[in-house]
């Protein structure tokens, strides 16, 4: 690594940073997701997850940028299926949405409005979780393995209604500890 100058960061030790974070994200996602995670089965196969898997992917996309939160919540899906699949094939869709989770609460985060950076990730993950599960997940199943469109709506739905809270608190808290740690500081 290189000796930073006054003024200039040290980029080789930022990036060293954030790829341990991805890694360290990464895992921790697919565990939540494949291990601890309630799987709601529908018409014989897994119909929705409802878990915390998508935690990591969010605060990395937060606070390491929607480029990380792409790369996590890719790699992390496609690891996962690898490790543990879940059906005959990777879904290309699911791993977009996966993906979509690191990129989406980024954007309202860093909007600015409103002022609260709390309310931001609220509303960053209301609109991630309910735009890509609610909405998007189930058109695909429905799609590709034929599972019933309503059926899998109304258990993402319901989910949601803990998952959204549950990822909001946990990533807002998640972020201000991140940035007491002194390894970054965002926008308030």
């Amino acid at each position: 690594m290189s000796i930073p100058t006054k003024g200039k960061p040290d980029r080789s030790g930022m990036a060293l940073r954030v790829l341990t974070l991805d890694g360290l994200m990464i895992g921790l996602s697919i565990v939540l997701t494949r291990l601890m995670s309630l799987n709601v089965p529908i018409g014989g196969v897994i119909g929705a997850r409802i878990g915390l898997g998508h935690l990591p992917i969010v605060f990395t996309g937060i606070v390491a940028g929607p480029l990380s939160g792409l790369l996590v919540g890719a790699a992390a899906d496609l690891v996962g299926f690898a490790i543990w699949p879940s059906g005959p094939l990777i879904i290309w869709q699911i791993t977009a949405i996966s993906a979509l989770n690191g990129v989406i609460p980024w954007v309202f985060v860093k909007l600015g409005w409103p002022r609260s950076r709390t309310a931001r990730i609220w509303i960053g993950v209301s609109v991630t979780r309910l735009v890509l599960s609610v909405g998007w997940l189930p058109l695909v199943l429905h799609d590709l393995t034929k599972l019933p469109y309503w059926p899998v709506v109304a258990v993402q739905a319901a989910g949601s209604v803990v998952m959204i809270p549950a990822t909001a608190l946990f990533v807002d808290v998640l972020v201000k500890a991140y940035e007491r740690s002194g390894y970054g500081r965002l926008p308030a």
